[in-house]
């Protein structure tokens, strides 16, 4: 690692292994965009091995460094990480909300009963509201989307109709009780 690059390691990456700390500093903080590319593709190839590493990184302060361990592990796509993309659903930056829907997504079905468990048993908030309207409406089967049409309305129009959502997604667990 170059002496360049330790400089700017921020002391939130310092809780990981040199070579990740490299990698990391490398797609924050690289001029060159093919740099920068390069090490995102290169802690991805790393796979699953790394999601425990990374999952540290998303209680940062540093909204640059959570989002960018949020889009490593939107990529790798480990059921693994669920927990921690349905808590970043709730982050104040509309990035890593979208970061972690798409995590979700890409995960796939596997992260419809943990989202409604967290539904159920989280206080009612719009980003996270929201943000599970838009994971649950890309995962549910269009005949379940009209099942827990309550549910999705809940999620939508939070303001509107109020917080009817957690009683809802406990509805819809039962729904899914024997899937995933």
């Amino acid at each position: 690692m170059k002496e360049s690059s330790v400089l700017k390691v921020p002391v939130d990456l310092k809780i990981l292994p040199l070579p990740l700390q490299s990698l990391i500093s490398d797609m924050l903080y690289a001029e060159d965009f093919t740099r920068k590319h390069n090490a995102r593709v290169i802690l991805v190839k790393m796979g699953k091995s790394i999601i425990p590493s990374i999952h540290k990184l998303l209680f940062s302060k540093d909204v640059r460094i959570r989002m960018e361990a949020a889009k490593v592990i939107e990529l790798i796509s480990d059921k693994r990480s669920i927990p921690y993309l349905i808590v970043l659903l709730d982050d104040p930056i509309f990035d890593i909300r979208w970061i972690a829907a798409e995590g979700l997504v890409r995960i796939g079905r596997k992260s419809i009963r943990p989202l409604l468990r967290s539904i159920c048993s989280t206080k009612s908030s719009l980003f996270l509201d929201k943000s599970a309207h838009h994971v649950l409406g890309r995962l549910l089967y269009e005949e379940e989307k009209t099942r827990l049409d309550v549910l999705m309305l809940s999620l939508d129009n939070f303001h509107e109709i109020g917080s009817t959502a957690p009683a809802e997604a406990l509805k819809a667990l039962k729904m899914f009780k024997f899937t995933n």
